[in-house]
């Protein structure tokens, strides 16, 4: 089974996707400075761009491991010798040193802690590291997948565009390769297990394999891979009513979000002021903007909505 994705021409049209809706549905403000901050008038482009970029410790500690998977995942496309361990972690150390060296993050920016700690992070990295590399999905995929690795497709380039029923979305994937005649999708996460919002990811991926390569759902096999605090699996069983039910779901998310635009098809937003603040200490606290809504801080009264 070969697998490639299609390459779409370019258009203005807002695309779906989990991660978009989601900033949607929780702040309408949020919503507008992300992903329509060229029309923000009141707050310099430089500024924007600043606050876009924040990052914090528990993104960063995901990117680290993603990353340190990719590179292995790539090594083990052209060598299935055994890793050398100490080796492993060392490249690991590098790597999150060159990324939390480039970053600036929310919690030493809105004051929330005075230093970053890098130790007790690269703790993290590596006990998620540990965790994949002593998990029967790491010697699966020494068994299985690597007898078809020359058509694995690791962190495929691009934005993951797709379509959906028609609909422009986009489905970013970490690990996609056939074994025999079925298709598996790997998500690596290292947050806390999100049973429904990652059950809606998984059937998004078996969605986008099944659009993308004309596949049939039942040879399709998504999985979400747990790897802190502790190892642990997600898997969804993919049917055609399960992605019939997905499909209404995205044309539903997606009209909402249409209606907040003034021309659909050039995706140009509303007013800003039709975009309205969703305040709460929770969500406010971790928001890469909340400097915008509370240019004093945030203190206990100003979030006792």
């Amino acid at each position: 089974m070969k697998l490639a994705f299609e390459k779409y021409p370019f258009t203005s049209i807002l695309g779906w996707s989990i991660s978009r809706h989601e900033v949607f549905d929780k702040c309408k403000r949020r919503y507008y400075y992300t992903y329509y901050s060229k029309y923000v008038q009141d707050v310099p482009g430089y500024k924007l761009k600043m606050l876009r970029d924040l990052t914090s410790v528990p993104l960063e500690i995901g990117n680290v491991i993603h990353d340190v998977i990719e590179a292995f995942l790539r090594r083990l496309q052209k060598s299935d010798s055994d890793i050398d361990e100490d080796r492993f972690y060392q490249f690991a150390r590098s790597k999150a040193a060159a990324l939390f060296k480039g970053k600036t993050f929310m919690e030493t920016y809105y004051k929330y802690t005075d230093d970053i700690d890098f130790d007790r992070a690269m703790e993290r990295i590596e006990k998620g590291l540990t965790n994949f590399i002593k998990s029967p999905v790491y010697s699966w995929i020494f068994m299985k997948a690597v007898t078809n690795r020359t058509n694995w497709m690791i962190e495929p380039p691009g934005m993951g565009e797709t379509r959906l029923n028609g609909l422009k979305a986009y489905s970013k994937m970490d690990f996609l390769f056939p074994v025999g005649d079925e298709v598996h999708i790997l998500d690596w996460k290292s947050g806390k297990k999100d049973a429904a919002k990652h059950g809606v990811q998984l059937i998004g991926y078996a969605a986008a394999a099944n659009s993308n390569f004309n596949i049939s759902c039942k040879t399709i096999f998504p999985r979400i891979i747990y790897l802190l605090p502790e190892f642990d699996e997600m898997s969804v069983e993919v049917s055609e009513k399960e992605l019939q039910n997905f499909f209404d779901t995205v044309k539903a998310q997606t009209e909402q979000m249409y209606s907040f635009c003034s021309d659909v098809e050039k995706n140009i937003p509303l007013g800003m002021e039709k975009f309205q603040k969703s305040p709460s200490p929770s969500m406010c606290r971790f928001c890469n903007y909340q400097e915008l809504c509370f240019p004093d801080g945030l203190c206990e009264k100003e979030t006792d909505f």
